[in-house]
């Protein structure tokens, strides 16, 4: 049941979130960029407090594997980290919290390509989401916050690239449902199963880029003032008292 419940929220925070640039027309960049660096710093703790205790406890119980042996934990981190370089060259750096357009106009085949980027990011995204049958609350929690300037920055695309609202919404639950098929085939396939360590590894590089690029944007003043450094600090604390897991 908290499975269902987990990817419910998971597709509808998509959702509504994407939808309501339909309704809300005045959105606010400070609003989105302050939500933007809340997810990140999220992530962020996340990725320290959860997924990489919870990789290297997967290393040390499969240290007879020698699958285990022969790729470095730290590797797979570095692997996350290229992909997702790799994948904002589709996204243009929608991930965290805006497109680097260059002044270009946006056509449906760039949008389109917004799309590809952040659904493989969504994809990857949703594999630690589930961990032995057990969700993990922190990740899902951080997933749901991190998706709405993604949701909102998606469907504005496809809506300024001439698309009619009924394809952009569309368009929009693929990104929705992306995590959700990430978490199912990471629990389906058995073939997976004993390089979660690996996988989880991935997640995190991934993760760690988004984070970093967020909290420390470049095109972001460097004196953070006091609303990021509060928002960042209450993500941090709520990750540490938040449970890892639901039971």
């Amino acid at each position: 049941m908290e499975i269902l419940i987990a990817y419910i929220l998971l597709f509808f925070g998509v959702m509504v979130s994407g939808a309501s640039i339909l309704v809300i027309k005045n959105k606010k960049k400070k609003t989105l960029k302050l939500i933007t660096v809340f997810g990140g710093a999220f992530l962020l703790a996340v990725c320290f407090v959860n997924l990489i205790p919870e990789m290297f406890h997967e290393a040390h119980h499969h240290h007879e594997e020698t699958a285990h042996l022969m790729f470095p934990i730290g590797a797979s981190i570095l692997i996350g980290f290229l992909i997702q370089l790799f994948l904002e060259q589709l996204s243009k750096g929608m991930e965290h919290g805006h497109v680097h357009s260059n002044g270009e106009n946006i056509s449906k085949i760039s949008s389109v390509m917004l799309l590809i980027g952040v659904s493989i990011h969504a994809f990857l995204e949703g594999f630690p989401i589930i961990s032995n049958g057990v969700v993990n609350t922190a990740m899902v929690t951080g997933i749901i916050i991190h998706n709405i300037p993604i949701s909102i920055i998606l469907v504005g695309s496809f809506i300024h690239s001439g698309s009619s609202k009924t394809f952009s919404l569309l368009m929009l639950t693929i990104f929705a449902s992306m995590a959700i098929i990430g978490s199912e085939l990471n629990q389906m396939l058995s073939v997976l199963h004993p390089y979660q360590n690996i996988i989880i590894g991935i997640v995190v590089g991934i993760l760690l880029h988004v984070a970093t690029t967020t909290l420390f944007d470049s095109e972001e003043s460097h004196k953070y003032n006091r609303t990021r450094f509060l928002i960042i600090l209450i993500a941090f604390l709520i990750v540490i008292l938040l449970p890892a897991h639901s039971h």
